[in-house]
């Protein structure tokens, strides 16, 4: 008996899972989750391509295209040379919405220096996202993750999440969590050092 249950555990834990095309919903955002685990680097085994690849500080952020508001589709690339933002959220997620006038006091104060922001929205359809905009402003571009698919790859399950990334294209920080305009300061130096 005690064989038994040893070759078939044995046998369960050889086997790869099995792929399917669906992906698991987003989950709803509590601001207090952390990425999960960063996945082996793909070495194009067709069971690790989908694992999540973490954003870590000290390294390139990986290049990725999005679609703005008005469902044109744009590279990150265009925004590496300057200090950038790149912030998931939500229209549902009170964090999400209370970090934003503080986005923009931010913003306005630091977009002569030449920072950019991207927002990208990750539980909402485009027209929840335009309705929510008539009552927030948000003077830089705004785009959506469809289906919060880059979110998650990436390993993230709480929003909001901004990354900060230098005008090298190098990660800096990932804040999970709402910001307030204290901790968008402290981040000035790092995000604007030469």
């Amino acid at each position: 008996m005690t064989a038994c249950l040893i070759i078939t555990a044995l046998a369960l834990a050889c086997n790869p899972p099995v792929e399917t095309d669906e992906e698991a919903p987003l989950p709803k955002s509590t601001g207090l989750a952390q990425p999960e685990q960063p996945a082996q680097p793909a070495n194009l085994r067709r069971d690790t391509a989908s694992l999540p690849v973490k954003v870590t500080p000290g390294e390139q952020l990986p290049t990725f295209t999005f679609l703005t508001m008005d469902e044109k589709e744009r590279s990150i690339e265009e925004f590496i040379g300057k200090p950038l933002m790149v912030n998931f959220w939500g229209v549902n997620c009170p964090p999400c919405r209370a970090e934003f006038p503080e986005f923009v006091e931010f913003y306005k104060k630091n977009k002569a220096e030449g920072l950019e922001i991207v927002t990208l929205n990750v539980d909402s359809s485009l027209d929840k996202q335009r309705d929510f905009l008539k009552q927030q402003e948000m003077p830089w571009v705004l785009g959506t993750d469809q289906d919060g698919k880059l979110f998650r790859k990436w390993g993230y399950r709480g929003i909001p999440t901004t990354i900060f990334v230098d005008s090298g294209g190098v990660v800096i920080d990932v804040q999970i969590g709402g910001m307030s305009r204290a901790q968008l300061d402290s981040m000035k130096s790092r995000l604007f050092q030469e």
